[in-house]
């Protein structure tokens, strides 16, 4: 049992059939293929990958921001403020710039948006219209309104006409009570020269005066006869209107009765009855005038006309820049 060799049996081949030795023949026939290497760029793709979704991601929170900033309120407008109107309401400013409540605040995100030019074609009253952004979803209105400065009658018609000298081609058949009326006007610079000093007239003065009219000689051409609300008249040259109308309601206060008020050369006042006697004696007094007076000087001197047959007295007052009025009497 100890000491013997056991006898390895060879293992016997089995022998194939015909069917196996064809696939064996077969497969030893076939050339062999090389295993195709994997590609060593996986790691390539992951941060591709990565950086698509990235960028994907942005896109749509970009778009979601976007989207929702332009659904909520603060992309509208919401507040409106107008500054600057006296005449005309709010309404009717925004109608002019075409402004509405909830319109897009896109426009107006960068600086003043200027739309004066574009208005005034619609609207000749608004001189300036700019519009500038005061809060994220907030804007206000500045405007300058061209005031009406009164009527200018030709053809037997009355326009319209405004303080920058543009006249309205509507017609009206009676003027306003509100405006002076400028008669005889018939060439542009005659009336651009009495708006420019008209412009510089106290607003109670103005208000005061009803007609304008335009009434040269021969040697004065620059002549206006103004007619009152208060029943005055006033003779005026163009040159010096201004500087010496402002006066004219301490003028008006200190004449006794309805008269003219002359301020051709110096100021003199007279009333309605003395009319013809004062025009014969009118130049005698306007050359002494001329020579006791400066140009530049703000004081104005009105007398009243005496009458020879009875022997009444006249007076003489002066008005200094400081609106003082000092009366002296003559007989």
């Amino acid at each position: 049992m100890f000491g013997k060799r056991r006898k390895v049996v060879p293992p016997t081949k089995k022998e194939l059939t015909p069917w196996e030795k064809a696939q064996r023949v077969h497969q030893v026939n076939q050339p062999r293929v090389a295993k195709a290497k994997r590609p060593s760029g996986h790691r390539f793709r992951f941060k591709g990958s990565t950086k698509l979704r990235v960028v994907l991601v942005t896109l749509v929170c970009g778009v979601a921001l976007v989207s929702g900033y332009l659904l909520s309120p603060l992309s509208k407008v919401q507040s409106i403020e107008v500054v600057g109107n006296q005449h005309f309401s709010k309404k009717q400013i925004l109608k002019a710039g075409n402004v509405k409540k909830n319109d897009w605040i896109f426009p107006y995100l960068v600086g003043t948006r200027d739309q004066s030019a574009e208005v005034y074609k619609k609207q000749p009253k608004l001189l300036r219209y700019r519009i500038t952004r005061t809060g994220v979803n907030r804007i206000k209105i500045s405007v300058k309104e061209n005031l009406t400065a009164g009527y200018v009658f030709r053809n037997k018609m009355y326009y319209t006409i405004l303080d920058n000298g543009k006249v309205i081609k509507k017609t009206k058949s009676e003027p306003s009570g509100d405006y002076p009326v400028f008669k005889n006007f018939h060439t542009t610079g005659r009336l651009s020269a009495l708006l420019k000093q008209y412009r510089q007239l106290p607003a109670v003065v103005r208000a005061g005066i009803s007609e304008i009219d335009y009434a040269p000689k021969k040697n004065n051409p620059n002549l206006i006869h103004l007619y009152m609300n208060d029943g005055n008249e006033v003779y005026a040259v163009l040159p010096t209107f201004a500087a010496k109308m402002k006066y004219y309601p301490q003028m008006a206060a200190a004449m006794k009765q309805k008269g003219v008020i002359d301020l051709e050369v110096g100021a003199y006042s007279y009333p309605f009855s003395n009319r013809s006697k004062e025009k014969s004696s009118q130049t005698t007094q306007k050359t002494s005038g001329a020579q006791s007076s400066s140009s530049s000087q703000t004081s104005a001197q009105w007398s009243s006309g005496s009458s020879t047959n009875t022997g009444a007295s006249s007076s003489a007052a002066v008005v200094s820049s400081s609106s003082s009025v000092n009366q002296t009497g003559t007989n």
